[in-house]
């Protein structure tokens, strides 16, 4: 920034400039004096305008001095210098002061709010009058130094010392004012000292000049700190101005506004913005009080306006500070909320003389915490309450429940096989399943109680005040049959099943994590039951549920253990008896139970996901001990869906096939049709994998499953298994007969093979066989045995014709 010949650096912000004066030093102060970067004319003429304006309200005190200096050199010195220099040098510092005097009145008396500019050469011209009467000074003093003796002249140097200090001092707001005539009145002292007087002064013009020296410095240090000054009134100005511009737009824009009551409660001056929410006459507003005005305007089917209207009446009429009472109040057709706050009013004897507060109307501010609050506690697909809407609700009613001594009722409910329609028809089926599912949930949710979505295909219902197992067992079935309409999607007709579990809060029940188990548990039931069914909590289930979490327990040390062992089934053609192969079979050799058949803990291994394991066990057992046969016998080996779905089951086949070196042919996959039903994409890529591999493939249990005929065209299965519910039956069952000679057709006509399971009698051994199937496996022919009788029982039958 260029102000009256000294730069300054000034950026946007002010406060820049303060924070360098103490870390200022030489350089950069003559850096900063000479740098010549252009500033904003603006600045530039107004930091001059204060800089001249605090020179020149101090030229009157100058011109006095002047004069008088004028007036005692031409009394004490008329008769001892030389008249004609004496009389010129008082004309010219009496037309110096005269000048200063006029341009004190010009800036300064006469208008000064019109003269916001001071032009550069105006600030040259000062300063160079300054010089002039500097130098006409130093010509005096040198003039009578010749004529005074050494006490004189010592007394002589010190009131031009004074006259050059105090001088520096009043031009210091314009540097170069005060440097001229600092450095003029010095200059000329110096020169002529040396020049008239030779050596004989030599020190006192080293002091002369040195004192200079000092004083540019201080005029220097001095116009900065000046200069800082300004700009520091600048920042305060701007900030005054900003401060006034939003209380200016607060006042016009903002919905609080500010109230005032007396010692009765009456309104001491109104709000323009209160009479035009209330829309009453200015009058009758100030007949009534305050709380009265907000009585009339109470919104009382608002929660909880009540109690916040009696906390506010409760302050103002026990003359209390209060803050953030939130109010509902109906204007017109719409509900707003208003917040109080007021603090208390003192006369000057300290005694209450009112209220004074501000109302705000914090309408928009309730209706997003309300939306958010909506949001948080609902669900996006189906728009009904979510888990965190559920929680909280059942913790109040439960609470509510047991304090009151009236049965609450939870409903687990779960939509049956929800994730094979999802995978059939697309997740946007399932969406749309899950929409329509809530929306019949909804119209048959008794009133009172709280329907929410927990997750996935789960829903929940909280019954308040269920009256016992009979009610809560009719609006079940009303729910199932409800649900189970069907539901159509484009072209398809999908039938919704659902399974239920409910529990009470009076069975014992001592805490809500308890009765979430409790349904939770009802809810599995159900689906144990075979789906689409209804279970209420029994403490039977809770005990069934500790058995299956100790058998967990058990079975996974049982793995680490090695205490898992395979018996093997043989397989046999039922035309020529001839042995084929076997079936691996695993069983639990518990160490206090004894032998466990997997009828008592598959189930539980895949829920748990330790099927896996034990699965990648059985499947290295059984191909490492099919390696010691005859090289025409193979094994079968079962799989879970649970480890096609979660692993890559065919690398385990593959890297087992390559440590076992069996062939892959004399391997025999037995899957079920569950594997298929759960995810097709993933099963027909294990099934092609295998088939590639040279495994062969046997589907399972045959007949029992959801929709086998449709599959069996794409699958690249070698064999089916008939299930041993057909071939338990009597052997004249024409029905029977009938399934079973369309099994074996069926198989015919794909190429496939097909084998029996559970043949136990010579009947149905013969049966079987006129009815075209191939081969089997049964008590008939052998049981289950360990792998020590696998050699006699193979040795056994190749000795038979």
């Amino acid at each position: 920034m260029e102000v009256l010949g000294e730069n300054v650096s000034f950026q946007s912000k002010t406060d820049h400039v303060v924070k360098e004066k103490n870390t200022a030093n030489f350089y950069q102060i003559i850096t900063v004096f000479f740098n010549r970067s252009p500033i904003p004319n603006e600045l530039a003429d107004t930091y001059r305008y204060y800089q001249f304006c605090a020179i020149v309200r101090l030229l009157p005190l100058a011109g006095v001095a002047t004069y008088s200096s004028v007036g005692l050199a031409l009394f004490f010195a008329w008769s001892s210098v030389n008249n004609s220099f004496l009389l010129v040098w008082s004309i010219l510092l009496t037309m110096i002061a005269t000048s200063e005097l006029i341009m004190w009145w010009v800036y300064i008396i006469r208008d000064p709010d019109n003269s916001r500019h001071v032009s550069k050469k105006m600030v040259y011209f000062l300063a160079l009058k300054m010089s002039v009467a500097g130098i006409l000074y130093a010509a005096l003093v040198i003039h009578l130094f010749s004529l005074f003796t050494d006490y004189e002249r010592i007394f002589l140097f010190s009131i031009i010392s004074a006259f050059i200090s105090s001088g520096g001092w009043m031009f210091a707001s314009i540097p170069l004012v005060g440097l001229m005539w600092t450095i003029s009145v010095s200059a000329g002292l110096i020169f002529g000292l040396l020049y008239f007087f030779g050596d004989t002064y030599l020190l006192l013009a080293v002091l002369a000049a040195l004192y200079c020296t000092f004083l540019c410095f201080v005029i220097i240090i001095s116009s900065r700190q000046y200069l800082e000054g300004l700009m520091a009134e600048t920042k305060i100005e701007n900030q005054h101005q900003t401060v006034s511009l939003l209380l200016n737009d607060f006042e016009e824009k903002a919905s609080d506004w500010l109230w005032e009551t007396n010692k009765k409660g009456h309104l001491r001056h109104l709000s323009q913005k209160l009479i035009e929410a209330t829309d009453t006459d200015a009058d009758r507003l100030l007949t009534l009080t305050y709380i009265d005005i907000i009585e009339s305007l109470l919104a009382t089917n608002e929660t909880n306006s009540a109690t916040q209207f009696k906390k506010m009446t409760r302050a103002l009429t026990t003359n209390s500070d209060f803050s953030s009472i939130v109010i509902p109040v109906n204007l017109g057709n719409e509900t707003r909320w208003w917040s109080f706050s007021a603090k208390i009013l003192l006369d000057k004897d300290k005694k209450f003389n009112g209220l004074r507060g501000v109302t705000s109307d914090i309408t928009s501010v309730i209706l997003r915490e309300r939306e958010m609050i909506k949001q948080a506690n609902t669900d996006t697909l189906t728009k009904i309450g979510n888990r965190h809407f559920f929680n909280e609700q059942l913790l109040l009613l439960c609470s509510e429940s047991v304090n009151h001594h009236s049965p609450c009722a939870l409903m687990l409910l779960d939509l049956d096989n929800f994730k094979m329609i999802n995978d059939a028809f697309g997740h946007a089926a399932g969406d749309g399943l899950l929409v329509e599912a809530s929306k019949r949930l909804k119209e048959n949710t008794p009133q009172g109680a709280i329907l929410a979505r927990l997750g996935g295909d789960e829903f929940a219902i909280i019954v308040p005040n269920a009256s016992g197992q009979s009610i809560m067992r009719a609006l079940s079935e009303k729910i199932k049959y409800t649900i189970s309409e069907p539901w159509h999607y484009g072209e398809n007709q999908i039938e919704i099943r659902t399974s239920i579990g409910i529990a009470f809060t009076n069975q014992n029940i001592g805490s809500i994590e308890m009765l979430l188990r409790a349904s939770d548990l009802a809810l599995y039931a159900a689906k144990e039951a075979g789906r689409d069914a209804i279970c209420f909590f029994d403490p039977a289930m809770e005990e069934t549920a500790n058995h299956k979490s100790q058998v967990l327990s058990e079975m996974r040390k049982s793995i680490s253990d090695n205490e898992f062992v395979l018996h093997y089934q043989p397989q046999l053609d039922l035309i020529t008896g001839k042995l084929i192969g076997f079936e691996a079979l695993v069983r639990w050799q518990h160490p206090k139970r004894g032998l466990i058949t997997p009828i008592h803990f598959i189930s539980i291994a895949e829920e748990s996901g330790l099927i896996i394991p034990l699965g990648i066990w059985v499947l290295e057992q059984a191909c490492f001990e099919a390696k010691k046969w005859l090289s025409d016998l193979y094994v079968a080996v079962n799989v879970s869906y649970i480890q096609i779905e979660r692993t890559d089951f065919l690398a385990e086949v593959k890297s087992v096939l390559h440590n076992t070196q069996l062939p892959p042919h004399r391997l025999e996959i037995e899957i079920t049709e569950s594997v298929l039903m759960t995810d097709q994409t993933p099963a027909f890529q294990f099934l092609m994998g295998l088939k590639e591999m040279g495994v062969k493939i046997a589907l399972d249990d045959f007949g029992t499953g959801f929709s086998s005929l449709s599959y069996l065209q794409n699958l690249p299965l070698d064999k089916i298994k008939i299930d041993q519910s057909f071939i338990n039956l009597s052997d004249t069952d024409d029905k029977t007969c009938a399934i079973i000679r369309s099994i074996t057709q069926l198989a015919d006509a794909l190429e496939l093979e097909t084998i029996a399971e559970g043949i136990e009698r010579e009947g149905q051994y013969k049966l079987l066989s006129d009815l075209g199937v191939k081969s089997g496996q049964g008590y008939l022919y052998a049981r289950p045995m360990q792998v020590d009788d696998l050699p006699f029982f193979i040795e056994s039958k190749r000795k038979l014709p």
